[in-house]
């Protein structure tokens, strides 16, 4: 079935408008007096456009068709444009589209901008492809007849198992029936339960029965800043407990400010614990217990470092053996867990931190080499950079570090993509 929702596109990327060759300064064509531009612009992000005087052009603003006319006259509605996956709806008087151009009765008194206005369509979407977690049989040779490894990837220790907020929060909600929440093995000709009440995980395979004491270790990962607790505190409260095996983005504020995620990763069923300013150190000590471990995901996207880079001022080496210690905890801690890291971008308002980044980006590029059965690097920020190899403006906030609307759009894009094929593979 056919579902359509309307994206409104009028982020006007003025750092990186274009003019179509002939529609520079409107004085410097000759107009005569009473004679007026019109400009039609495709008003979406696309692909570099090679211009016909050879300049690369780059943004939402191309101009579509540029018209001379007389004032006070009608003006003839163009060709439709056209847009992969998308429905042309109308030329409007601003990017947000909201007042719609009256071809028959409107007429133009001075130089105008008309932009267009597009309808996504959703066809035929492809779901999230089916994930077969990994066996949980036991080899018929070995003298037990189960083996409770860990609940949510907390170790199991003589019959005691820690877990923080959210985990025990899983555990409540699925009392009846938490085996799927917990890492065992077991022989093909066993039958195993386990259920969850009073703080304790009873497991039943055949006659025996194991019970696991399930101890609260919240307040061993309390982060040292208040904000960033309070936003940890958040997640953990609203944590939705759905099934098991999909896929977290973590990490700082280029994946909280994500709003949108959860829409743009569709068919993915994906989360966003993204918390701005948390560095490496305190994924990898504190949140990644709390904001990951609890969700069993199937596949991790990080983006962290940055803040290691620009607010702790850390050298490239101080930050990749952080960095490479992260990754190695993780995947020790989630074996059968694929890792996405997300490289650092460039940013238009650091450039000092440049050589850091680069020197980071470098060394994680040959870890990950070595590492790659279970760990992808995703690139975007290579998308966002100008022929010149500085970071485009456009694609950032006016702060020059955080990503814009549109800078959200290729950057999630380059994200989804790798994720995607990364399942696929799975």
């Amino acid at each position: 079935m056919k579902s359509k929702k309307l994206i409104s596109l009028g982020i006007m990327l003025s750092a990186s408008v274009v003019f179509a060759s002939g529609c520079g300064s409107m004085a410097a064509h000759g107009l005569k007096e009473n004679q007026f531009y019109v400009d039609f612009y495709s008003n979406y992000l696309r692909e570099d456009f090679v211009l016909s005087n050879g300049t690369i052009a780059k943004g939402n603003n191309i101009i579509y068709k540029t018209i001379e006319v007389d004032k006070d006259s009608l003006i003839s509605k163009p060709e439709d444009p056209s847009r992969k996956n998308y429905d042309f709806i109308g030329w409007f008087t601003e990017e947000e589209g909201v007042n719609e151009w009256n071809f028959a009765t409107q007429r133009v008194i001075k130089n105008t901008r008309l932009f267009a206005k597009w309808e996504y369509t959703h066809e035929e979407v492809e779901p999230e492809p089916e994930y077969t977690p990994p066996s949980t049989l036991l080899d018929e040779s070995e003298e037990l007849d189960y083996i409770i490894d860990s609940v949510m990837y907390f170790k199991v220790n003589y019959n005691i198992v820690n877990l923080p907020t959210a985990a025990i929060s899983k555990l409540e909600a699925f009392k009846e029936d938490v085996l799927p929440y917990m890492e065992y093995r077991v022989k093909a000709t066993k039958t195993i339960s386990a259920t969850y009440d009073n703080n304790k995980i009873t497991v039943k395979c055949g006659d025996k029965e194991q019970v696991i004491t399930v101890k609260d270790a919240s307040l061993d990962y309390v982060l040292g800043n208040s904000t960033y607790e309070a936003k940890a505190k958040n997640y953990e409260k609203n944590a939705v407990i759905e099934e098991n095996y999909h896929v977290m983005l973590a990490g700082s504020s280029s994946i909280e400010f994500w709003t949108t995620s959860k829409e743009d990763m569709d068919p993915i069923v994906s989360y966003n614990h993204g918390i701005g300013g948390t560095t490496i150190e305190e994924w990898d000590e504190c949140l990644n217990q709390r904001l990951v471990l609890p969700y069993k995901p199937k596949m991790v996207a990080y983006y962290v470092g940055i803040n290691n880079v620009i607010n702790s001022k850390e050298s490239a080496d101080v930050i990749y053996n952080k960095l490479e210690k992260f990754m190695n905890d993780t995947h020790e801690t989630l074996p059968d867990t694929k890792v996405q890291y997300i490289m650092m971008n460039l940013i238009p308002g650091y450039p000092a931190y440049y050589d850091v980044i680069n020197s980071v980006n470098d060394r994680i590029t040959t870890y990950q080499k070595s590492h790659s059965s279970w760990l992808t690097l995703i690139n975007p920020g290579v998308a966002l950079l100008k022929e010149n190899g500085e970071p485009n403006a456009a694609y950032f906030r006016t702060d020059g570090l955080h990503l814009s609307f549109y800078g959200y759009t290729v950057w999630g894009g380059i994200i989804k993509e790798s994720i995607l094929r990364g399942l696929e593979a799975m």
